[in-house]
């Protein structure tokens, strides 16, 4: 039980467990004749999640959310005051150096954008086989 609290703390793993369950839940819902097509769709659809998540990550790391999280920063500041012991809120400048460039808050997206590209190909490979 201990180990399979630790495998789904990974993101690679519970990623590919909610695809997988997506990807079932879509071949129940739409079924083709014949195995392989539908294995092929399976691969396609575990594919297509793992690359929505990397890009979505990569979204992230590179900012374009960067004026939402800094609209949040303000607001959450005005509404707690300054905990922290700052006179005033960050500029737009230094939230991006402070928070968002930290290396240490993004999360790697290049293996899922690598896997998702392999799982697509290896449907594409089978839907032409």
């Amino acid at each position: 039980m201990f180990f399979i609290k630790q495998m789904l703390k990974r993101d690679r793993i519970r990623i590919f467990l909610i695809a997988a369950l997506l990807a079932f839940a879509g071949l129940a819902v739409r079924r083709a004749p014949g195995a392989v097509r539908n294995v092929s769709d399976w691969f396609c659809m575990v594919g297509l999640v793992h690359i929505l998540v990397g890009c979505a990550r990569y979204i992230r790391n590179v900012g374009l959310f960067k004026t939402f999280s800094y609209a949040a920063y303000k607001r959450q500041w005005k509404r707690n005051g300054h905990p922290t012991g700052e006179t005033r809120p960050m500029s737009l400048a230094e939230y991006t150096q402070n928070v968002i460039m930290d290396e240490s808050r993004r999360r790697p997206s290049g293996w899922f954008l690598a896997s998702g590209v392999f799982w697509c190909a290896v449907s594409l490979l089978l839907a032409v086989w």
